[in-house]
């Protein structure tokens, strides 16, 4: 399989799937919550862990995604289905 560095993602070629990445469920969160803007302190407090704990789930999803930034990590996760969009992105339903 070849490789191609595109703006510090990479790039497979013959295309990769969700299932050939397994990212941890408390990596998928920790992300989750990258893409709402929280910071790793912020992420901390609301999962009950250190941040610097936060800071090794999203290092090690950046790895296993092949990136190097956690935007370049939310976006190749969102890219793969592995994380959807945040409840706050979604419209309320109105009532008629």
């Amino acid at each position: 399989m070849r490789h191609q560095l595109v703006d510090g993602v990479n790039q497979h070629r013959g295309g990769e799937s969700a299932e050939d990445i397994a990212l941890s469920p408390r990596q998928i969160e920790c992300l989750s919550w990258v893409l709402e803007g929280k910071s790793s302190r912020d992420i901390g407090v609301i999962l009950g862990i250190s941040h610097r704990v936060v800071e090794r789930h999203v290092f090690r999803a950046c790895q296993r995604l092949g990136v190097k930034t956690r935007l370049q990590a939310v976006i190749r996760a969102r890219s793969l289905g592995l994380i959807g969009d945040p409840p706050s992105w979604r419209r309320p339903r109105r009532s008629i």
